[in-house]
């Protein structure tokens, strides 16, 4: 039933809002009415289906015009998108499920390339640490990302370092998030690890390359050498990390050294 409740302060700070609609210290609503299903429906709708919302808004924003949304978090612009955090807790999520649903199904992929019993044992002990830590390996991408597109764009100050970070929670998160969703059906019916691979980490380039021509404003020459540059680093920095992940699997008893050893 539908019936007034009586609100005097504010549930979230506990300012005196009795004659007020919204709160004068935080801005909540102030809410009179008992919660029903309509209720529900109506706020999810004007939270995430509303085309002023700031999470639909962000989502689209980042395909036509990202220069707008990371110059405007840059900047001081905080009410038109979602924060440069908050699309990255969302990524995360979505990803998340992504791995849930097609673990076991990437995992048997995976498995089908190796030539032997000791890779097939190497590649899911890689893969099985990978999908556990997941959101921690994302959140140590981030910054990485951003020193090594530092260093590609050493000689451009239009943006620091901890500016760099902003554009790749925003620029990664969002290209992670609309791989997952969009590759979903493909992996389940797909029967190559490889093809799958290629299509995500090229889909990754494209985007990546797509946003930092628009907010540096490079010609097109300009940013397939960048995006060379990019691969170069990035190739000498994913072989440390890959090195990393051995001898942190090693030291935690999932891989076995012998299995490096070539057989007698």
């Amino acid at each position: 039933m539908n019936t007034l409740v009586n609100v005097s302060n504010c549930k979230n700070c506990g300012h005196q809002i009795e004659q007020f609609n919204f709160c004068p210290k935080c801005g909540a609503k102030k809410i009179t009415k008992r919660i029903t299903f309509k209720n529900l429906i109506s706020e999810f709708s004007d939270r995430f289906l509303n085309l002023d919302n700031s999470l639909l808004k962000t989502f689209i924003h980042l395909f036509t015009k990202p220069e707008e949304v990371i110059d405007g978090y840059v900047h001081g612009l905080r009410k038109r998108y979602i924060n440069a955090f908050g699309y990255f807790a969302i990524s995360l999520t979505v990803t998340s499920i992504y791995t849930f649903l097609t673990k076991s199904k990437m995992k048997e992929l995976m498995v089908s390339t190796a030539m032997n019993e000791e890779q097939i044992q190497m590649q899911q002990s890689i893969f099985d640490t990978t999908a556990q830590y997941q959101s921690i390996i994302n959140f140590i991408l981030i910054p990485l990302l951003a020193i090594i597109s530092r260093i590609v764009f050493w000689n451009y100050k239009k943006y620091n370092l901890t500016e760099h970070f902003v554009i790749y929670l925003y620029s990664y998160s969002h290209i992670v998030t609309c791989v997952a969703v969009l590759m979903l059906p493909f992996v389940l019916l797909s029967d190559n690890f490889l093809l799958v691979s290629v299509i995500q980490f090229s889909i990754y380039i494209i985007y990546i390359a797509y946003v930092l021509k628009r907010i540096y404003n490079l010609s097109f020459q300009s940013i397939i050498l960048k995006t060379l540059l990019f691969f170069g680093i990035g190739g000498i920095g994913y072989f440390i990390f890959s090195i990393i992940i051995v001898i942190i699997l090693l030291l935690t008893g999932q891989l076995d050294l012998e299995m490096f050893k070539p057989k007698q």
